[in-house]
């Protein structure tokens, strides 16, 4: 696997979970008490993961550039 494929592969994760939460926010509106609490604790994780699968794409990203130069 190329530094390029890794890379595209972060990216795709990232897809994946923002779209687990634009799932899961209309629910935000429904849930409460301590399942509000589980749910908010759930898409805090997959915002955090998230985040960091960006950041590792980008960094792969910048990496193949700075190999090309």
């Amino acid at each position: 696997m190329t530094v390029e494929e890794l890379a595209r592969e972060y990216e795709g994760q990232y897809i994946s979970l923002c779209a687990k939460m634009d799932g899961l926010k209309p629910l935000l509106y429904v849930y409460s008490g301590k399942d509000l609490t589980i749910l908010r604790k759930r898409i805090k994780i997959y915002y955090d993961m998230a985040c960091e699968c960006k950041r590792i794409s980008s960094l792969l990203s910048c990496y193949n550039e700075k190999e090309d130069l």
